[in-house]
């Protein structure tokens, strides 16, 4: 019996120790200071960025927007259902890093975990850090946590699989 126990406890300690860690936080990434000129227009160079122009120019002209990293815009906009694309906009250089794509978490995860209302994105004024709830590009669903280097775009800091029970099946 006791080394049954001595096995619970073992097999316990091991499933904790393979918990993922902790997200990082908004604070952990600060910004010291919010832009506050006007705006540079949105420097398209790709196709992509091209062929949403509309909504990447509505959203990152626009220095109200300010809302990512201290001199980024987020426009964002639909692509279906339960998806979104994005671009990120430097509100000083006019570059532009994106478009990407994400639909959400799937909804039996949701169901799971008790978590309606998991936004795409999650990012503030003063922090570097930009998360990413769901599935970019409708696949490897889970959670995804970016920063932005200056003159580089988004660098993926943290990724976090769902279990293959969650993900979304494959469209070839």
């Amino acid at each position: 019996m006791h080394r049954i126990a001595l096995l619970l406890f073992a097999s316990g300690v091991l499933c904790l120790s393979q918990q993922p860690p902790p997200r990082h936080t908004f604070t952990e990434f600060q910004v010291k200071d919010i832009f506050r000129g006007k705006a540079a227009s949105p420097k398209l160079t790709t196709e992509d960025q091209r062929m949403f122009r509309t909504m990447i120019r509505s959203g990152g002209e626009v220095t109200d927007n300010l809302k990512f990293a201290g001199h980024f815009t987020v426009p964002q906009w639909g692509c279906g259902s339960d998806c979104s694309q994005f671009a990120v906009v430097d509100s000083i250089s006019g570059e532009v890093y994106g478009p990407f794509a994400v639909s959400g978490v799937p909804g039996t995860w949701l169901e799971d975990h008790d978590s309606a209302g998991l936004p795409h994105l999650e990012f503030t004024p003063g922090s570097r850090l930009l998360r990413v709830n769901g599935c970019p590009n409708e696949r490897d669903c889970g959670f995804y946590d970016y920063i932005i280097e200056e003159g580089k775009g988004l660098k993926l800091i943290q990724k976090e699989l769902l279990s293959p029970k969650y993900q979304r099946p494959s469209i070839n």
